[in-house]
């Protein structure tokens, strides 16, 4: 009898293995692996350290976990030729600041390359911001001045695009940041005394409607005075016509950042005058109709709500 149970028990125990056995096995059948997130992919991916440092300092991780989304992602060497080069320089600057940074590179939706349509599109960023993505004909994408250079890292909750540049978010339209730039004191005179007799110039630079945005050739204080303005007084008593004349010349319809100019002529607003633009690896100039030398951008890609100033050196003479 002894025998006997002792044989059931152990067929028992033989069966209750076997079954605990083929429960485990179903269930690691069943574990589905969770994909990342933006937030995962950024905190995993070598090319992304200072990305993930800046995101971890802002505390911006959570925003990117969750919805649908874009990221235009600057690489470490993005970063760096921002100026910043190293956590160091990144807390330098306040977590609300740097949170406004990243949000900026962030579009709501989950947008791959192939969904961007061809040609220039104006995009209102997480940050509330105004950013210029364009698909050229080749089929490469800009962000402002910035290049993706790795497309549709696809994660569970959009797409991240690894870009080549840092964007830089605007911060007022096209009047108010030619206002608010230090060497641009003479230009800033001469837009308010061609706008008080021409209004329609006032007008385009103060413009937020997305189908009259313009480039804004800025030349610096440095250039007028070169040009024979030599204090803000000789641009009061300047000629009203003569100055109109130029300070249309300085501007061309649409918005056209840095990497997008090419060899060639622009149109401008002064009817019927064209700037000459010559774009090589090194250097990018322009020349006016009157001009005796080149000009050439001593600061370029300043993004604004309404389109992008170029500063240049030299006043383009129509």
């Amino acid at each position: 009898m002894n025998s006997i149970s002792w044989m059931g028990i152990r067929r028992i125990s033989v069966i209750l293995f076997l079954l605990v056995a083929l429960v485990n096995c179903k269930k690691g059948d069943d574990t589905v692996a969770v994909p990342p997130t933006i937030t995962d992919r950024i905190l995993e991916d070598s090319q992304f350290g200072l990305l993930r440092f800046a995101m971890l300092y802002s505390e911006t991780g959570d925003v990117l976990k969750g919805g649908n989304l874009t990221l235009f992602a600057p690489n470490d060497a993005a970063f760096q030729a921002s100026g910043l080069a190293s956590p160091a320089a990144i807390s330098a600057l306040s977590k609300e600041q740097v949170k406004a940074i990243l949000l900026y590179h962030v579009l709501y939706g989950s947008v791959s390359a192939s969904a961007i349509p061809a040609g220039q599109n104006a995009v209102v960023t997480a940050s509330k911001g105004v950013a210029y993505v364009n698909k050229s004909s080749d089929g490469k994408i800009f962000v402002n001045n910035a290049q993706v250079i790795q497309a549709d890292i696809a994660v569970a909750n959009g797409y991240i695009h690894s870009i080549d540049r840092l964007l830089t978010p605007a911060t007022g339209n096209l009047l108010t940041t030619i206002q608010n730039t230090p060497n641009l004191t003479f230009l800033t005179a001469a837009v308010g005394r061609v706008g008080a007799s021409n209004p329609a110039l006032l007008t385009t630079l103060n413009n937020e409607s997305s189908t009259n945005r313009v480039t804004v050739f800025a030349p610096n204080d440095a250039a007028f005075m070169a040009a024979g303005y030599n204090d803000l007084a000789a641009i009061n008593s300047a000629n009203l016509q003569v100055l109109t004349n130029i300070l249309l010349y300085h501007v061309v319809p649409g918005v056209t950042f840095s990497n997008q100019l090419q060899t060639g002529s622009l149109n401008t607003l002064l009817t019927g005058n064209k700037v000459t633009i010559t774009a090589t690896a090194n250097q990018i100039t322009l020349k006016g109709n009157k001009n005796n030398t080149v000009a050439t951008i001593k600061q370029a890609d300043l993004p604004t709500t309404n389109g992008v100033i170029h500063i240049i050196d030299q006043v383009l003479q129509p």
